[in-house]
């Protein structure tokens, strides 16, 4: 990676080359976690002495820390502080709805927008079907993560500790579904992650089906699921290659829109 320093010869002020040298060093650490003042240097192409003294300057104000690992830098708190803020005030709903609007327009089946919280899954955004009308996860209402496509899709992608808390917490509520047997139900998380969607076939409303799948963050990590319901005709059967593909690219879209580089 190459620090975005203005090239030698052109006239910019000292105090405006000295920010653009700060972003490099910022960059730097942001993406590699921790470097010595050494492969700074390199990296932004300066002398060794003066990337020294601004790692110092750094350090002083708190932008940087020295790390446990002797002659390494890594981001400071407030830096780190900063990232996360700016991360979290990303409405994630406003990110998917494009893509829920392209599968209410294509499939004609409610397109939903759910997150986990704790061992259960909230809808944070409903675009309503022209089909039927679920009076299931309607918005702000949740399930517990063992039942629906959304909710099946957000504990199949969870890494496994946190998968395994889920499951062993629970947070059953009067009128959620009943839950699946220890061994059906990992039978069926392992078909969600080898398929890459979730199915849920009347689990939680007799005759209406549903699809879902996840997003993911610019770190890879889980932080949604997308999903599209209706009656069993309008979602599995003929229509279930067509809709799944729909789905997963939908999905695949909402978290390239996050950063994520591996969808």
């Amino acid at each position: 990676m190459s620090a975005r320093v203005p090239a030698p010869g052109t006239d910019s002020p000292a105090g405006l080359e000295l920010i653009f040298k700060v972003d490099g060093v910022i960059t730097l650490l942001e993406r590699h976690g921790e470097m010595t003042a050494a492969e700074l240097a390199e990296a932004l192409g300066e002398p060794l002495s003066s990337t020294y003294r601004m790692l110092q300057s750094l350090t002083g104000v708190g932008w940087i820390d020295r790390s446990p690992r002797r002659g390494y830098y890594r981001l400071g708190l407030p830096m780190m502080t900063i990232g996360s803020f700016v991360e979290d005030s990303l409405d994630i709903r406003e990110v998917a709805r494009p893509s829920l609007q392209l599968l209410l327009r294509e499939t004609s089946s409610t397109s939903f927008l759910c997150v986990r919280r704790g061992s259960r899954a909230v809808c944070v955004d409903r675009l309503e079907g022209r089909a039927v009308r679920s009076l299931a996860m309607q918005l702000g209402s949740s399930l517990p993560m063992y039942a629906g496509a959304a909710p099946l899709a957000l504990l199949a992608f969870l890494p496994e500790p946190e998968q395994e808390l889920v499951l062993r917490q629970g947070s059953e509520l009067p009128g959620d579904p009943h839950r699946p047997a220890a061994g059906k139900l990992e039978r069926i998380l392992a078909d969600v992650r080898r398929n890459g969607y979730a199915v849920s076939d009347g689990d939680v409303t007799t005759g209406i089906a549903a699809l879902g799948a996840p997003v993911f963050n610019h770190r890879h990590e889980l932080v949604a699921s997308i999903s599209i319901s209706g009656l069993r005709a309008q979602i599995l059967g003929s229509k279930l290659r067509r809709n799944s593909a729909m789905l997963i690219q939908a999905a695949s879209a909402v978290s390239v829109a996050l950063g994520d580089e591996a969808s």
